[in-house]
C-alpha cells in the first residue's frame, strides 16, 4: 500500500482478451469471459465493502455487479454486513442516464464525482451517497477520505482502463486479478492499457489457476518509494 495515501485496501478485478482488450465498447452488456469467471468475480465482490467502476463501464453494461448467490448474501449477513456491497460509480462529469437498469437494481448506490458532476444530481434520490472530490477532475486523496468516512475498508475496482490507470498512477491498487480469455478482440475494443498508463513498481505473482481455456492470474503490487 502506498504510505502516502490513507485509503481502503484496493483489488482490481478484470477480464481481458489475449491482446489486452476489454469487452467491445459498441456491444452493451457483452461479457468476454465464461460462467466460471462470473462466479469468480461474484466471490471476490462478496468479500469487499464496496465496488468502484467508471461511467463508461456502467454505460456498456447498464447494471452493477449485484450479488446473486444466496449463500454469498447469507454469509455477508451472518458477518453483520449489508447483503450487497455499496456500488460506486466514478464520473467526473456526472453524466449518467437515469433510465439505466442500474438505477432500478435493489442495491446501495453512490456517485463519486466533482463539483460540476454533483450539481447534476442535486436534489436527486438516485444515490445513497453523492461524494464530491475535486472541481473538474477527481481528487483521489479527497475521494478516499469520503470512502473511509463511510466505513469502507475494502474496495473492488471492476473497470475500466482509464480508472485503473488513474489508480495505478497514484499507487492505489494493492492486488490485481486478471482473467485471460481465449479471444483476440482487436483495436475495436477498449484497451486495458490506455495511453498514458504509468506504473512505478513491480508485481508478485500469488496464484495461477487455469480453468478450461481461461487462466486466472492473481498479483500483489509493490510501488517504488
Amino acid at each position: 500500500m502506498n504510505p502516502l495515501l490513507s485509503r481502503p485496501q484496493v483489488t482490481a478485478i478484470l477480464a481481458i482478451s489475449l491482446d489486452g482488450r476489454l469487452a467491445r465498447a459498441q456491444t452493451p452488456g457483452e461479457r468476454i469471459a465464461s460462467r466460471y469467471d462470473f462466479q469468480h468475480l461474484e466471490q471476490q465482490v462478496a468479500q469487499v465493502d464496496a465496488v468502484l467502476f467508471g461511467a463508461t463501464t456502467l454505460r456498456m453494461g447498464g447494471t452493477a455487479m449485484r450479488l446473486q448467490s444466496p449463500h454469498l448474501i447469507a454469509e455477508r449477513e451472518h458477518q453483520g454486513r449489508s447483503p450487497q456491497p455499496l456500488q460506486i460509480v466514478c464520473s467526473a462529469s456526472g453524466e449518467l442516464d437515469p433510465n439505466l437498469p442500474f438505477f432500478r437494481q435493489p442495491i446501495p448506490r453512490a456517485l463519486l464525482t466533482t463539483e460540476k458532476g454533483a450539481s447534476r444530481w442535486q436534489g436527486s434520490t438516485a444515490f445513497d451517497h453523492c461524494w464530491c472530490a475535486g472541481v473538474e477532475e477527481i481528487d483521489w486523496p479527497q475521494a478516499f477520505r469520503h470512502l473511509q468516512g463511510a466505513g469502507i475498508q475494502t474496495l473492488a475496482v471492476l473497470g475500466g482502463g482509464q480508472l485503473l490507470a488513474s489508480l495505478l498512477h497514484i499507487g492505489a491498487v494493492d492486488e490485481l486479478w486478471l482473467t485471460l480469455c481465449p479471444l483476440l478482440l482487436g483495436s475495436a475494443a477498449p484497451s486495458l492499457y490506455p495511453a498514458g498508463l504509468e506504473f512505478a513498481g513491480t508485481l508478485t505473482l500469488l496464484n495461477v489457476l487455469p480453468v478450461g481455456n481461461e487462466v486466472y492470474l492473481h498479483y500483489r503490487l509493490h510501488y517504488y518509494a
